[in-house]
């Protein structure tokens, strides 16, 4: 019987689901340039994640563009599933630049402590944000990337058919 995961270990599955997501996003990326893989993936490891979101957001707007046909569904879907990712790399940034402690609450379950500071250089303050984290609190987090993983697989799957639509799958 396995136990429950514990919180270090749901954090080390948000992380691992994040790199998902981030390689999800370079294969849309060298779909929507149907160039060759290397050159796009070569071009793509220079991009920090929001850049890469937004650059896949653009390609993916000129892609349906160029498109005959009305797209303004996709296009819609497609900036909220972007918008998504942009706050899911803020959260990611927020958990990977964080100190943690191991943690134990009254009730006597164990989980840890994420402590993030930031400077507001505009205050003149050091502001200090403080997590109680148990593992199911990863549950949302992990949900939310789960979901967006699943998105972006149907958009995939969409943009091959658009590609080669007489091929099959």
């Amino acid at each position: 019987m396995m136990d429950s995961p514990t919180a270090l270990h749901q954090l080390g599955r948000f992380i691992f689901l994040f790199q998902h997501t981030e390689a999800a996003l370079t294969e849309l990326l060298t779909l929507l340039a149907d160039a060759d893989d290397e050159f796009i993936r070569i071009l793509v490891n220079e991009l920090e994640y929001t850049k890469r979101v937004k650059t896949t957001g653009v390609l993916f707007a000129r892609f349906l563009d160029i498109r005959r046909g009305r797209y303004d569904e996709e296009k819609k879907v497609f900036r909220e599933l972007m918008s998504e990712l942009l706050k899911l790399g803020e959260r990611r940034n927020e958990m990977v630049h964080s100190k943690y402690w191991m943690w134990t609450n009254v009730e006597g379950a164990s989980g840890l402590i994420r402590e993030n500071s930031v400077l507001r250089a505009s205050k003149g303050v050091r502001e200090s944000t403080e997590e109680e984290l148990l593992p199911e609190a990863f549950e949302l987090d992990c949900g939310r990337i789960s979901m967006a993983l699943q998105s972006l697989e149907k958009f995939r799957l969409k943009i091959i058919d658009w590609v080669h639509p007489n091929e099959p799958a």
